[in-house]
């Protein structure tokens, strides 16, 4: 049989108990004294003259809410527990001394989705630790009907596995008197919990062991999830505001190379001005015919002509400035429409990880 709890619900204690041994390391407070996989074996006798013995094996894993323990590393302890999985369990001792808190339920989703399989609801029985009414089966039914009404989201452990009352308070405190009623309440609390072990049948060896490191190797908390998933938004938002600026900064230099060409063509069509009215100026020299009119009226076409490249210039300017000033105003806008659909995900991101 395996005990699997979070830290802190006396799943050492209950294996004392169980294996009527102080072989594991028991702790009062909630830091888990496991850090190891522990084992203990013992016999029974299931006859009056103890002609027929049973022979237990109790396995005890690492608390799976030990804080200083990564979750990873708490399933790659649980790990060291192959052998004895290979070789079947008759029961999961599933540890709670109370409401079942999100500790709990993350320790059932990776005892279920992680550690075994689905079949694991049968062969688990929940062991209601710290409850000093545990002889009262009207007090215990009342707990079970709470702990239905509680906990929608285990229903389907609750409603499949038995729920068994146990007291195991400390036999070592520095009250001697105390420590003997305690030891008379530990030992109901194992008649209970053996007479539970006489009930069980069958061999629950998980199918899919073969696959567990796989699935203990890709395991990741909500954590992790969300830290994945806001790492992956980061890298998102980073590329599309890169993207974004590119077209930016392609749009303002397709802006210089139409601006350039622009005041190239400009200054093309002033040099033909001058050159038209130069070669005039030269036509009429030859022809003997150049007076001061004639003059006057070239150098006015020709600065009536630089003047009209000149206003041409400033329309196409203004023009594809205009025209480039609403494409960039565009991507802007959409840029400011990205940042703020991203911030809104972000902070949904960084709202669920408080909440975790």
């Amino acid at each position: 049989m395996g005990g699997v709890s979070p830290t802190g619900n006396g799943k050492s204690t209950l294996a004392n108990v169980i294996s009527g041994t102080n072989k594991f390391k028991e702790s009062a407070d909630s830091v888990s004294e496991t850090r190891r996989i522990e084992v203990a074996e013992f016999e029974e006798n299931i006859t009056q003259d103890g002609s027929e013995k049973i022979r237990y094996r109790v396995i005890d894993t690492v608390g799976i809410g030990d804080t200083r323990l990564t979750p990873r590393a708490v399933l790659g302890t649980i790990q060291e527990a192959e052998e004895y999985l290979e070789k079947g369990l008759s029961q999961i001792l599933f540890i709670t001394n109370g409401r079942f808190t999100e500790e709990e339920k993350i320790a059932y989703k990776l005892l279920r989705q992680v550690i075994f399989d689905n079949e694991v609801v049968r062969y688990t029985t929940i062991i209601r630790t710290n409850f000093p009414e545990f002889d009262n089966e009207d007090a215990c039914e009342r707990d079970r009907r709470a702990l239905k009404n509680e906990n929608g989201e285990l229903l389907d452990i609750i409603n499949s596995a038995r729920i068994i009352y146990v007291d195991n308070p400390p036999i070592n405190t520095n009250n001697t008197r105390r420590n003997v009623v305690n030891k008379e309440t530990r030992e109901d609390s194992r008649e209970i919990l053996l007479t539970l072990l006489g009930t069980c049948r069958g061999n629950y060896r998980p199918e899919n062991l073969a696959q567990m490191n796989e699935r203990i190797k890709n395991y990741k908390t909500e954590k992790e999830k969300l830290e994945a998933e806001l790492k992956e938004k980061d890298k998102a938002m980073k590329e599309q505001g890169e993207k974004l600026q590119g077209q930016i900064d392609n749009l303002n230099k397709e802006q210089d190379r139409k601006m350039k060409e622009i005041s190239d063509n400009c200054d093309k069509k002033i040099k033909e001005a001058q050159d038209r009215a130069d070669q005039q100026i030269r036509d009429a020299q030859n022809q003997g015919n150049l007076s001061e009119k004639l003059l006057e009226m070239i150098e006015k076409n020709r600065a009536d002509a630089e003047e009209r490249a000149r206003e041409d210039k400033k329309i196409i300017e203004d023009r594809a400035k205009a025209d480039m000033k609403e494409k960039e105003d565009g991507l802007r806008r959409e840029m400011a429409l990205q940042k703020e659909i991203d911030g809104l995900k972000r902070k949904e991101i960084e709202d669920k990880q408080k909440n975790t």
